[in-house]
């Protein structure tokens, strides 16, 4: 028992020092994703472009790029690698990577880029209705 007990008691020094917590450890996980207590929820929302070398574009469901990766992890991995944010470097691994996603999901070999819109909503829980909340943020990738 007392071996269970200094373990426990390792457990909970890790998780609270750690932020966000590895769940499940000893805390509860955050809500900070669910409603307001008027069923107002703020999501964001994002549409993906491919740009080719012909000046041609088409839009991709940037889902249908990220389904080489487990269902539960693609969008926080989107969100993460390809979020809106003023300075990025991607390595030539990731960038092979995405060119190779996005030939499987358009098709085509003369990609040039993809861009991401990110953009925020509202969503009623009652009636399921969406309010736009502002323009797209963008994240274009070279590729």
């Amino acid at each position: 028992m007392a071996v269970f007990a200094v373990f426990l008691v390792a457990q909970g020094v890790y998780s609270f020092r750690v932020s966000p917590e590895p769940y499940p450890v000893i805390r509860m996980p955050g809500f900070q994703t669910a409603s307001t207590a008027q069923g107002i929820r703020t999501v964001s929302f994002v549409e993906g472009t491919v740009d080719f070398a012909d000046g041609t574009s088409a839009e991709v469901n940037p889902a249908t790029v990220m389904d080489s990766l487990r269902f539960s992890t693609a969008r926080p991995s989107l969100d993460y690698v390809f979020g809106p944010s003023e300075s990025r470097h991607w390595s030539p691994e990731l960038l092979e990577w995405l060119r190779t996603r996005v030939q499987a999901v358009t098709g085509r070999t003369d990609a040039s880029g993809i861009r991401f819109c990110w953009q925020s909503a509202t969503v009623d829980i009652h009636d399921a209705s969406v309010t736009d909340d502002g323009a797209c943020e963008w994240t274009e990738v070279k590729l």
